[in-house]
């Protein structure tokens, strides 16, 4: 369970506040302070900072991760449901770091009084705020990358994102590759990204859970789609 990062629990502590100071990470933005046991006293506390971020679990000693040592990031969306009826949201974001350090950020979310999964459009309650901070973290390891994400396609490195890749001629999603000529839309539906285009029967699929830095993944096919939209269509 999500607390109210206000409380007495989201108040930085002065272990986690001098671990960051050393560390060089910069203004605290967000308290993420999550129950995680039956006492009282059972919670995690997450400080994230605009460098990097501080954790401490319940009897043991502070760690952190700067951003810029991230590796690989993971994302999850799981919406649930009892007999066709919508019972609750799962979300789950995992952040990597060169020597194999991990941080998982997890919440549930659960309304009785809503019918139907919480969508972007209508913004996201307030008990989704460990998705919200989720998706910034994620957002801004995006940006990060892109520049040399695109700059390494330029030179003709294909890049690969577990069992997706991208290359200047065109995305491989498993073993079905799309060149760009072709590709029509990049979408993410229901949790799910789909490459569309002209003549493909079946667009390839695949999980977006499933898909190392997806964001970042996107980010990028998003932009090499809009600099080949001048080449001559296929189909």
């Amino acid at each position: 369970m999500i607390l109210h990062e206000n409380s007495e629990w989201g108040q930085l502590t002065h272990e986690a506040g001098e671990l960051a100071r050393r560390l060089g990470l910069g203004e605290l933005q967000h308290s993420l302070p999550t129950k995680v046991g039956v006492r009282k006293k059972s919670v995690r506390r997450v400080y994230v900072f605009r460098g990097g971020v501080v954790w401490q679990d319940p009897d043991a000693a502070e760690q952190a991760l700067r951003w810029n040592d991230v590796v690989d990031w993971r994302e999850s969306t799981t919406h649930n449901y009892r007999y066709s009826t919508y019972t609750h949201t799962n979300f789950s974001y995992t952040f990597t770091g060169s020597g194999q350090l991990s941080l998982k950020l997890a919440s549930s979310f659960r309304d009785g009084r809503m019918h139907q999964p919480p969508i972007d459009r209508f913004g996201p309650p307030q008990a989704c705020v460990c998705s919200e901070i989720g998706r910034e973290i994620c957002d801004y390891l995006a940006r990060t990358r892109l520049p040399g994400t695109l700059e390494a396609v330029g030179r003709g490195e294909r890049q690969t994102f577990g069992s997706v890749s991208l290359a200047s001629d065109g995305i491989q999603v498993g073993g079905t590759e799309v060149p760009w000529e072709l590709v029509e839309d990049l979408r993410v539906d229901k949790g799910w990204f789909k490459v569309a285009g002209a003549g493909l029967r079946r667009p390839p699929t695949r999980a977006v859970s499933d898909i190392p830095r997806f964001t970042l993944l996107k980010a990028a096919a998003d932009a090499l789609l809009e600099k080949n939209r001048d080449l001559p269509r296929i189909g």
